[in-house]
Parts: structure tokens; sequence; C-alpha cells
């Protein structure tokens, strides 16, 4: 469903948790739809969403099973120049809704002594954005004055994302630590043309290895977690851009009262090397942003056999650079089959 809007604006002056927040946080590892949101390259994006691998990263379930988590992912951002299409466009607002449902399948199968599972994650989403171009007054012939002039351009797309596959990550614990390796990749299934500046789909492949150690000392009810991602792009063959590598790294910290447990979390995004292609418009266009804010999570059902976890994240960006910044909210819902 797509929605365009064109306006033109003038003024001439002299015319007028608990058992089941191991499955959430498993399931986070594998959540590699596409976002739109303010993390670097083409679209201004990266394939690996923000903050979805921070509280409980490190855990993968030891009993065999299906495991959900569904996300609701809201994003509110701006930025001052981006490349969409093949074309440089300025002032640019962005907002989009998705939903990401993953499900992961934890093994029997035991690899180096660990757990081993998989995991797949379709996506729906709406897009929002927004053009903005702003034109200083200026004085034309025949000494008339003219401007300012400002040019809105909007679309929006609500269809089918990018489907992330995650064909082996592998878990292992030792007291109160746990960690996992892992490897994901972003097929573009979701709906794009070089004509929209709305499209759910990034429109190329991309492959991203992972790392994530959590600590989580049930007695005292402290959990610390730490994810890493490494995004390498392959080439959008629309318009010849290649997005650079891009390094991830979420974290969170929380404190378990009962079946509440309330934290912080955060995350850094920096592009390592330089996005490249004819449809690189913007050069290197090398970029950074890093978020901040609170987590809530609580479980219905805490000490049955399968409980269901709620989650509420709220994410402010700061310190961007040749990216969007803007809010993240996310709302998740996890419970194992």
């Amino acid at each position: 469903m797509r929605e365009r809007r064109v306006s033109v604006a003038a003024n001439f002056n002299t015319r007028g948790a608990a058992g089941l927040a191991c499955a959430l946080l498993v399931a986070a590892i594998f959540a590699s739809g596409p976002t739109n949101t303010a993390s670097a390259a083409e679209f201004g994006s990266s394939p690996y969403p923000k903050g979805f691998s921070d509280i409980f990263s490190g855990i993968v379930p030891t009993e065999p099973g299906l495991y959900a988590l569904n996300d609701l992912y809201h994003y509110d951002g701006n930025v001052g120049a981006t490349v969409f299409n093949g074309a440089v466009q300025l002032g640019v607002e962005a907002k989009f809704t998705a939903d990401f449902l993953t499900l992961t399948y934890v093994t029997k199968w035991k690899v180096l002594g660990g757990t081993y599972a998989f995991g797949v994650a379709p996506s729906v989403m709406s897009m929002d954005t927004n053009v903005g171009l702003s034109l200083p007054s200026f004085t034309g012939p025949r000494g008339r004055h003219f401007g300012p002039f400002t040019f809105n351009f909007g679309d929006t797309d609500t269809a089918l994302g990018d489907t992330g596959i995650t064909p082996a990550v592998i878990g292992w614990h030792a007291g109160n630590f746990y960690w996992n390796v892992g490897v994901s990749g972003l097929a573009p299934t979701g709906d794009y043309s070089i004509s929209n500046l709305a499209s759910t789909s990034l429109n190329h492949w991309s492959v991203f290895p992972t790392f994530a150690i959590t600590y989580w000392d049930q007695k005292s009810g402290w959990q610390i977690s730490s994810a890493f991602a490494y995004a390498v792009n392959f080439e959008n063959p629309a318009t010849d851009y290649t997005s650079g590598d891009i390094f991830h790294n979420d974290g969170c910290i929380t404190k378990m009262f009962g079946a509440l447990q309330v934290g912080a979390v955060g995350y850094a995004t920096v592009q390592t090397t330089p996005d490249s292609g004819r449809g690189a418009k913007l050069g290197a266009n090398e970029s950074q942003v890093y978020g901040v804010g609170p987590i809530v999570a609580y479980t219905l059902g805490a000490g049955k056999p399968k409980p269901l976890t709620l989650v509420v994240k709220w994410y402010h960006e700061f310190d961007a650079k040749n990216t969007f910044e803007g809010d993240t909210v996310v709302g998740s819902a996890s419970f194992q089959f």
C-alpha cells in the first residue's frame, strides 16, 4: 500500500525474563530484518537492527524446541543529507514501524560442546519518508527578490520487508557466564523500486557474524550482556551502490525483582569501510551513531514451564555522523511453543 505526497511552497516578495527470558534473548540474535533506520550507508540503513541483541543476548536455551520472539519496532529520525536510489536527498525525515517475527529452533545437537540452533525472521514494515529542500532568498533579474523556496516530497509504503536468516548459532555456558557465536544473513525479499523514496527493502544481500556474552547471577538478580555483529554488505544492483561494512555493539544491564526487570540499554554503530560504487554520490559517507535508554521486562507465569516475557525499550540517539539521529521504541513478546 503506497501513498505519495508532493508539496511546493514559495514566497515571492514581489508577487505574493526468568525462564523465557532465555528464549527472548537468543531469538534476538536472529532478528535481522531491515530497519531503514539510522545506521549508515545507502538509505542511511544497516541490515542489522540496532538494539535487538541486548538483554540476555549471550544465552542459548538448552531445552530443545521452537522459540518465538515478536518485536514491534518504531523509529523516528532525521538526517541532513543521504542517498536514496542513486540521488542525494536533503533534509530527510523518516518514520517507520516494523513487526519482526523471529522463529528460533533449538536442536538436540551439540557442536564443539555447545548447543546448536537456527532461525528465520520475516518482517512487515510501514515506511514514511519525507524529503525537504530549502533554498535561500535571492535577488533575480531586474532586482526582483525571490524566496525562500521550500520543496517537500513524501512517500509511504506498507509491505513485506527483507528476511533475516540464521543458519547457525552455537551457545555455551559455565557458571554465571553464557556466550554464543553465529552467522546471519539478510535476503532482499521486501518491496523495492528505484523510483520510490519509501521502500521496505534494502535491495541487497548482507552477511554478519555475531558474538554475544551474558553474565547472569540468578541469586542476586543482576544480568549484564554485550552483543557484537559485523555487517558485510553486497551491492545494490539497481543503483550500483555498495554500502560499507558496519560494526554493531548492543549492551544491557538489568536487576531482577521477582518477575520484573529494570535497567538500561545502549548501542554503538560505526561504519568501518567506505561506501563505494557509481551510486555513492556522497563518497565514503562513513557514519556512526549511539543510543541509550531504559528497559523494563516482565514475565507472566514465572516459574512455569512456558511463561510469556514482555519487554519495552526506548533508545535516544546522539553523536550521529553522516546518518540519521532520532528515537527508537521497541515492544517485544517471547514464548516457547
